[in-house]
């Protein structure tokens, strides 16, 4: 599209310059229009492609692919506000949502679970409560503490109530990307397990006991997050291994494909130290979804 249009206008340069030297030459005229054409036509191409796969969109697989192979992600997270209640669901109106189902004993790849939230779900709320309470306890102690923030996957507290001690000492509290939902887990079923998700590995450490709350369901990297929480496969109160992250799906929004979620590391700890805002729910836009795929999840069933 640059180089050779480029190429193409130093040629009929060369043809002009030609041209100032022999006038008469009839074929210079001619071969200097078709340069000129050339330029135009191939920069125009990949213009008009573009456009013609964009408005094909996802109807077929080759577009859809054309169009993702051309997309920059922009991973700029919106977070939310800090909450000053301290007793309310994260679930706006649990009654509202479709009751979870049981656990699904014959065998298959758990589709029967395919709820549309945490619904009665004993474990799944207490989970995502934890989660919000404690976090929100957290953030209010670095904030009035004046304690300072730093990612770190060694070395970390080994529960909430240890990471809130460090930060109302004002010292630094250590934090992972997913630690933090380690230690509600713990605090609901009493086992503690690493979710750390590796597309080419799997969940590390799931198992054992932790079959008695949750299940673990497994794609192929085939389906992004965004058209997962769109056709529903993405539930609020999932643990979800994508090809680039691991995180806790708070609420999803089936419209766009977006989702609230819990993310205790990177971007939690440089909102803290830059901004001293620290609530770790993020809303991760549609857009940021797209640059995703799903490789599992771990689904409370209880």
């Amino acid at each position: 599209q640059i180089i050779a249009p480029i190429l193409l206008i130093i040629m009929g340069i060369v043809d002009l310059t030609k041209l100032v030297k022999d006038p008469d030459d009839k074929k210079i005229p001619k071969s200097l229009k078709n340069k000129l054409n050339a330029a135009v036509i191939l920069f125009m191409i990949p213009v008009i492609v573009n456009a013609f796969m964009g408005m094909l969109g996802e109807k077929t697989t080759f577009s859809n692919c054309w169009v993702l192979a051309n997309e920059t992600v922009k991973y700029s997270n919106n977070y939310v506000e800090i909450d000053k209640s301290r007793n309310k669901t994260i679930l706006i109106d649990p009654s509202s949502y479709e009751k979870g189902k049981p656990k699904d004993t014959s065998g298959g790849t758990g589709a029967t679970l395919n709820s549309k939230s945490c619904g009665s779900l004993e474990y799944c709320n207490k989970y995502l409560s934890s989660l919000f309470n404690n976090s929100q306890k957290l953030n209010d102690a670095i904030i009035k503490n004046n304690a300072s923030v730093v990612y770190s996957n060694s070395g970390d507290p080994t529960s909430w109530e240890e990471a809130i001690r460090v930060a109302q000492s004002g010292r630094t509290v250590k934090i992972s990307c997913n630690r933090p939902s380690h230690w509600s887990m713990r605090d609901i079923t009493g086992e503690y397990r690493d979710f750390w998700s590796l597309a080419e590995g799997g969940f590390k450490n799931y198992g054992g006991p932790m079959t008695n709350y949750t299940t673990q369901l497994k794609f192929n990297g085939s389906k992004s997050v965004k058209s997962a929480i769109q056709d529903g496969t993405i539930q609020p109160g999932d643990i979800i291994g994508t090809s680039g992250h691991t995180f806790t799906i708070y609420t999803v929004n089936r419209s766009d494909g977006s989702a609230v979620v819990f993310d205790g590391g990177h971007k939690y700890t440089n909102r803290c130290q830059n901004e001293k805002k620290c609530a770790p729910m993020i809303n991760y836009s549609s857009g940021t979804n797209a640059g995703y795929k799903l490789y599992q999840i771990i689904r409370w069933i209880k």
